[in-house]
């Protein structure tokens, strides 16, 4: 029998009217005085032992016949229900129906549900993959558990459901925060162990955190942080990349330079030319056509660092820094057919369809369109691979225009010109015609398409995902030379900017 506390000592009748919670029965033996006022007969008290030695069955009986009752009254509504939809007769059978509640899901299942099928599993061109996010099946799959890769993944699933799920959406909220400092200081705690750091686990780990603070440097308009991506160049210095043999390892590398790049470009310096990181670890690496452009993206982010570096030709004050300048243009040069070459060996089905403003949705014009065109590609990641290819060419167009003489000034600022109304041109692909926030999930809105056909129902997916933070390193790029663009080019980019910042509530955009 289970323990059900101190009994009282109250007398039976005390105990029926519960007079022992109201005024407290005085237990005078042999009857007890609340009893004699009342003029009744006190049947005196229960002993102990017979409480301890009570018997369960009436309790036990009383609960079987009522949970028998609850069982047949929801039995007969089941079959009651099942008789108006169908028309046919309750069954004979004498089994018992059982309705299990569901289990309530966490907020952490939600949240990585939402992210890998969004963002890991969602559909994309493979020749555009830089070896990240692609990878992570295949790391918890092959590698055995690691606190800093699962903490690690799950900041950045709290974070994109935070910006996609709440009512206020806050890609850095209070969970964000809370989990990000979980997987910093499982970070700091597995860096002293350097059988850790030599992992692809680890080195994946401080690839997803730099992906962290790209987003929400992103989302909040604030310069990014460089310390995750030095800190993946830490790692793969001190591994060697001719130690990085596996294939997971060699994507992975792949995706380190990656970043190196992105970071270089955006700071205007030079990126580590260190062997450890740019030699390859065998003949055959899984480059494909964006992981290729990487290597033309160094060199011009090289470059362009040198040009900040020794000024403008208008200060040149010296011979050296003449034959400096005329270097940079001639370098420049080369940099831009490497780029021309690179276009013309995309495959084939990478190249933009163009459909004309007439046969584009009315929707489509109103939300955003810049010309009398707009391109339509295969995937979102072939159109983002296009753009950095775009953003980069135009950096060496404006060396060349900053360090050209006339005519080659003029025809690198047309050539500027072309490529931003490109950029513009993709996007009604990216955005369609919506204005305004919306749940991912929604397919009501207007995507431009090839005539006679549809628009692929993963495109609103993938759209949603990436769209619009795939065009804000383009749009921003631009700006930065909007001394060579005409002023509707201006004009359009600056509507556009800010249009994405509502799109994904990026703040002080």
């Amino acid at each position: 029998m289970p323990h059900t506390g101190k009994p009282s000592g109250a007398c039976q009748i005390c105990k029926q009217r519960h007079i022992k919670l109201r005024s407290q029965c005085d237990e005078t033996r042999p009857a007890c005085l609340k009893c004699i006022k009342a003029k009744r007969i006190c049947p005196g008290y229960v002993e102990g032992l017979d409480l301890v030695l009570r018997n369960q069955n009436q309790t036990a009986k009383a609960a079987t016949e009522r949970r028998h009752k609850a069982h047949a009254a929801k039995k007969n509504l089941t079959g009651s229900c099942s008789e108006s939809s169908s028309g046919s007769s309750t069954s004979s059978s004498d089994d018992e129906l059982v309705i299990y509640s569901p289990m309530a899901e966490s907020r952490d299942s939600y949240a990585h549900a939402f992210f890998v099928s969004a963002y890991v599993l969602g559909p994309r061109d493979t020749r555009t993959d830089h070896g990240f996010l692609e990878l992570l099946p295949c790391l918890f799959d092959k590698l055995p558990f690691d606190p800093v890769l699962s903490s690690s993944l799950a900041v950045l699933c709290h974070c994109y459901f935070g910006a996609w799920h709440r009512p206020i959406r806050d890609a850095e909220n209070v969970e964000v925060r809370q989990t990000y400092s979980k997987a910093l200081s499982a970070l700091r705690h597995a860096l002293k162990d350097p059988t850790h750091c030599a992992t692809d686990g680890m080195l994946m780990s401080v690839c997803l955190l730099n992906f962290f603070e790209y987003t929400t440097s992103a989302l909040k308009s604030r310069p990014r942080g460089d310390q995750h991506v030095d800190g993946a160049t830490a790692l793969v210095k001190q591994r060697g990349s001719k130690r990085m043999t596996s294939d997971l390892s060699k994507r992975l590398l792949i995706a380190v330079r990656h970043d190196m790049v992105s970071k270089a470009l955006a700071r205007s310096m030079p990126v580590d030319n260190a062997p450890e990181i740019w030699e390859d670890p065998s003949e055959d690496m899984p480059y494909n056509p964006a992981t290729s452009l990487d290597f033309i993206a160094r060199d011009t982010a090289n470059l362009a660092a040198r040009a900040a570096e020794h000024g403008l030709p208008s200060n040149a004050d010296s011979l050296d820094r003449e034959i400096i300048h005329s270097d940079i243009f001639l370098e420049a040069k080369a940099l831009q057919a490497r780029y021309a070459q690179w276009a013309e060996q995309v495959p084939t089905e990478w190249l933009p369809f163009s459909v004309s403003r007439e046969l584009l949705p009315h929707s489509i014009i109103e939300a955003g369109l810049n010309g009398d065109y707009c391109h339509i590609y295969t995937h979102i990641s072939v159109c983002t691979t296009w753009n950095e290819w775009r953003v980069q060419h135009i950096r060496i167009l404006g060396l060349i225009a900053d360090y050209g003489e006339t005519e080659p000034k003029n025809d690198a600022v047309l050539h500027i010109q072309r490529l931003t109304d490109d950029i513009h041109a993709s996007v009604p692909f990216m955005l369609g015609d919506k204005v305004k926030p919306s749940q991912m999930h929604i397919m009501d809105y207007v995507y431009p398409s090839i005539p006679g056909q549809s628009v692929p129902a993963s495109h609103y997916q993938s759209a949603a995902a990436f769209g619009g933070l795939a065009l804000w390193v383009p749009l921003r790029a631009i700006l930065d030379f909007g001394r060579y663009m005409r002023e509707d080019q201006i004009v359009f980019t600056i509507q556009q900017f800010h249009r994405v910042g509502r799109l994904y509530d990026v703040r002080n955009s």
